[in-house]
């Protein structure tokens, strides 16, 4: 038998007045007029409304309790979250630029209707340099005849042509313009007359003053790809699994992507040379992701002369020279380059650039509050001092205690007082609430009167509106004179509000149920939704399978998805589908990453979770023939018909309880039907077919990709009459429908 909540008073208005009523003639037989207008009868109605109020509130007494019962056992509302981004800092000048400071908490408006400000999470050491050019070749840079070859005319090959084939200036440093490229990526290795290019030449414009803060600095040079922050129709992620290193076996143990610096000519050399980069680090996998290039900045790295530069062949300069319009201070007039670097590709990878820059940091959408007092203590137990600001950021509060002589004492926070002792100077935050609770003398210390509590620095803030796109950050304030710009390179994602009481209520099963492990299925749809840092609004898990790999053929065609022909014990799929809107939210690389890294700290070792994007199928051409109610035209009902079915059948408010069509649910030809009669106005539906495959919308951004059984056009009816009709689509466990309104057609037949 279920557990039911008693209804402790079951008494409302109707019930108490009607009672009332029906005992006048037992109490005052000569009171006769019961119409609304008597006076006693307005009496009976101000009784009736008292006494549902009254059981109102006695029927609270439950949830009271319940609250009370999450707060004993330490569940408290989560606080808003802030949304994050990564910031890029552009120089007016960097040849004459300085290195400098941007202290953390350095503040960034957005230009959204909010205008939300973000502040740096850290501090920056800003290095005076930046890129000024990229190049592409299929060889050496400063000559583009290989071994054997003197130039397009004895080739007998058109000169464009053939200087195609071995060059292409990716990015000239003007068009666009650095502060814009975020939103207008540069693409790499894309052209087809860039197919046999093999090496990158990123020229930079630096200080070339050893005083200045970069040669010899240890940098740290951001790479941001535009397809980690672009929804992906067939991507996964692997949790805990190691990333690509630089060097494999590749081409018999060669590494897969080679840096190099140029040093110029020294005293009696003809020529300079490329010296190795030694890399300290490299987060992008040979350049397939997002991540963090270290190195030394070399003592020697300067211009390439410019003679250096050999033409094509007579008559034919090098196409670099004078073509760059970017001029810097005190480098070659024709190739305006402060120094180079190389990086040589095993295999080339076709990027587009957001951002490749020295100067960048992480900024979250939040404010600090500094030397904010608290008040003073008076020693008894549980004390409760409340911060100015809610919503406070997780780690971020530092609290002190100054004493009558001055003397300084810091406080330590903690989950809660189990292991504290009677002298631990311990609290417990409520961040949310901002409440500030110490202990009760036994377990944690409380500040006494003598004592002044002052939190010296916090940041607080958060919530969906600091969810803004890539280029909207773009407002610094207080920056260094050398810098002319500031922008995100990444969309400020992950933001949200503050919990309610419902939510919380809502979680509490979980957070007992769990108890920080994913082991079932609801564990990992439960932490894959609330994975931080980025915005989840739904979740599935097939167990026993991983995912095809990314550009997995079957056939010679794309076969994405999960592979469902083989059991992997140990392994599960999570799909996840983003807060995004559209008929089919797709997630992106990073926000897979993101839950990646999450269901990492929880997953039991023998595991083997992969997350991955769901599969969508199209219900296009949707042909209604119906009967109208009277006084509905045909496009009233167009609209409303198109509305309830792409509402209906929508991964995130569709299926019978609003909460999203079942990932691997039958769709029969009757639940179309059935949701076209809940229109209002809907008489009766005559006919409905339509048609279901794997093809993407027309427009939509990113091309979807399908499996095989996907790809031929079925068409769904009431009545198959060929093997191409059917009357219910059976969909794979990873696979959701949706609604293409754009081909959607409703007729109307008349009035019944």
């Amino acid at each position: 038998m279920p557990l039911i909540s008693p209804k402790l008073d079951d008494l409302d208005f109707t019930t108490v007045e009607t009672m009332l009523r029906e005992r006048i003639p037992l109490v005052a037989p000569d009171w006769t007029d019961h119409n609304d207008s008597d006076p006693g009868i307005t009496l009976i109605q101000l009784f009736a409304y008292l006494t549902e109020q009254v059981g109102y509130r006695l029927n609270r007494v439950p949830e009271k309790s319940y609250v009370e019962f999450l707060k004993l056992v330490g569940v408290r509302l989560n606080p808003a979250v802030a949304a994050t981004t990564r910031i890029a800092f552009a120089l007016a000048k960097p040849e004459t630029a300085l290195g400098s400071l941007i202290a953390a908490g350095s503040q960034i408006t957005a230009k959204a209707p909010k205008a939300p400000v973000f502040e740096t999470d850290a501090a920056l050491d800003l290095l005076p340099a930046q890129i000024a050019a990229l190049v592409t070749t299929r060889g050496e840079l400063t000559d583009l005849n290989g071994p054997g070859e003197s130039g397009p005319t004895a080739a007998g090959a058109d000169p464009a042509t053939w200087t195609a084939e071995r060059y292409s200036l990716a990015w000239d440093g003007k068009t666009p313009k650095l502060k814009d490229m975020p939103t207008q990526p540069v693409p790499l290795f894309f052209k087809p007359s860039e197919a046999s290019h093999t090496t990158l030449y990123v020229g930079l414009a630096f200080n070339r003053s050893l005083s200045a803060g970069f040669k010899g600095a240890r940098a740290s040079m951001h790479l941001q790809i535009d397809a980690d922050e672009q929804p992906e129709a067939d991507a996964s992620v692997e949790v805990g699994a190691a990333a690509l290193s630089i060097v494999n076996a590749f081409a018999g143990g060669a590494p897969l992507v080679e840096y190099a610096w140029f040093r110029p000519p020294g005293l009696g050399q003809a020529e300079g040379s490329w010296q190795v980069l030694p890399v300290i680090a490299d987060e992008t996998e040979a350049w397939t992701r997002s991540g963090i290039i270290r190195f030394d900045v070399p003592l020697k790295i300067d211009p390439i002369p410019q003679g250096s530069f050999a033409d094509v062949e007579a008559g034919m300069p090098h196409p670099l020279v004078g073509t760059l319009k970017t001029p810097v201070d005190d480098t070659p007039p024709g190739v305006p380059i402060s120094g180079w670097l190389r990086v040589r590709f095993a295999i080339p990878p076709r990027v587009a650039l957001r951002s490749l820059s020295f100067n960048t940091v992480m900024a979250s959408n939040l404010k600090t509050v500094t030397n904010e007092r608290l008040g003073r203590g008076d020693g008894t137990p549980g004390q409760l001092l409340t911060l100015t600001q809610q919503n406070v950021a997780a780690g971020s509060l530092v609290l002190v205690s100054r004493d009558l002589a001055n003397a300084i004492q810091p406080w330590s926070e903690v989950e809660d007082f189990d292991a504290s002792t009677a002298a631990d100077r311990h609290y417990v935050l409520d961040p949310e609430a901002g409440a500030v609770i110490f202990g009760d003398g036994l377990r944690g210390r409380p500040p006494v009167a003598t004592e002044l509590m002052i939190a010296t620095r916090y940041r607080y803030g958060g919530g969906l509106a600091g969810e803004v796109a890539t280029g909207a950050v773009s407002q610094p304030s207080g920056l260094p004179a050398a810098v002319s710009a500031a922008f995100n390179v990444t969309p400020a994602r992950g933001g949200r509000d503050a919990e309610t009481v419902e939510a919380a209520k809502a979680r509490a099963p979980h957070e007992f149920r769990a108890r920080g492990r994913a082991v079932t299925v609801a564990d990992f749809i439960d932490e894959a939704v609330a994975a931080p840092g980025v915005r989840i609004a739904r979740a599935a898990v097939v167990p026993l399978h991983r995912p095809y790999p990314v550009g997995n053929l079957i056939g010679g065609q794309p076969a994405p998805g999960i592979d469902l022909g083989v059991e992997i014990p140990g392994a599960l799929s999570v799909i996840v589908v983003p807060d995004a809107p559209g008929p089919c939210p797709l997630p992106t690389t990073g926000e897979l990453t993101a839950v990646a890294e999450h269901l990492d700290t929880l997953r039991l070792v023998t595991t083997e979770v992969h997350v991955t994007t769901p599969m969508y199928v199209r219900l296009h051409d949707v042909q209604i023939v119906l009967r109208a109610m009277p006084g509905y035209s045909q496009t009233m009902l167009r609209e409303s018909v198109s509305g309830e079915l792409s509402h209906r059948f929508h991964v995130l408010t569709g299926g019978p309880d609003g909460t999203g069509f079942a990932f691997g649910a039958g769709l029969h030809h009757a639940d179309l039907v059935a949701a076209v009669m809940r229109v209002p106005g809907v008489d009766r539906v005559e006919d409905l077919t339509c048609l279901a495959d794997g093809r993407t919308p027309d427009g939509a951004d990113p091309a979807l990709l399908w499996r095989i059984e996907r790809r031929r056009t079925i068409r769904l009816t009431n009545c198959p009459k060929t093997d191409t009709d059917i009357d219910r689509l059976v969909l794979l466990p990873d696979e959701v429908p949706f609604i293409d309104p754009t081909t959607l057609t409703v007729s109307v037949v008349g009035a019944p």
